[in-house]
């Protein structure tokens, strides 16, 4: 939990372009033996492309690269103009730096800048099947709310718990 730790905000579609083949070798690792490699390659072009992400920036969402001991080891992504809960649209981290702290201190960053705008939650949703991410979530203080299964095109579903947690964090 010592590695040295930096949020680079991204805010060209340069960045994006340059976040997306990073963004595809996560999602392509940790997704296709949850999703299969055909929903994985759907939802790389329809929610992780640097247009999608670009276009997501441009609605007020705050996007940041993770940087861990100078190596890209993440990005994430929230709701910078909510009000009451905060949605954490994007919380991705790179195997090789998984179970080292960091998901955690991006939360509590995200945790902080909602307290800052007066935000009482924040809100996420995850796939039923990340049994590894829904542990990291309850251990950090999530709950599950509710379950969602919505169709996303081409006969693809995203079948999620939706979860949250108040933002009075340590």
């Amino acid at each position: 939990m010592t590695d040295s730790l930096d949020f680079r905000f991204l805010e060209t579609s340069n960045d994006f372009r340059q976040l997306e083949p990073f963004a595809a070798s996560i999602w392509e690792q940790h997704y296709t033996p949850i999703i299969g490699a055909d929903q994985v390659a759907f939802m790389l072009d329809k929610y992780q492309s640097a247009q999608a992400m670009f276009d997501q920036f441009s609605m007020g969402y705050k996007y940041a690269l993770v940087i861990c001991g100078g190596q890209k080891a993440g990005y994430f992504a929230y709701d910078g103009k909510a009000e009451k809960e905060v949605f954490i649209s994007k919380l991705y981290i790179h195997k090789d730096f998984r179970r080292r702290g960091l998901g955690r201190r991006i939360l509590d960053f995200i945790a902080k800048e909602a307290q800052t705008r007066g935000s009482t939650a924040m809100i996420l949703s995850v796939n039923k099947d990340n049994s590894d991410s829904i542990q990291f979530y309850l251990s950090c203080g999530f709950q599950k709310i509710k379950a969602q299964k919505v169709a996303i095109g081409e006969g693809f579903y995203m079948d999620d718990y939706v979860m949250s947690c108040l933002v009075q964090r340590k």
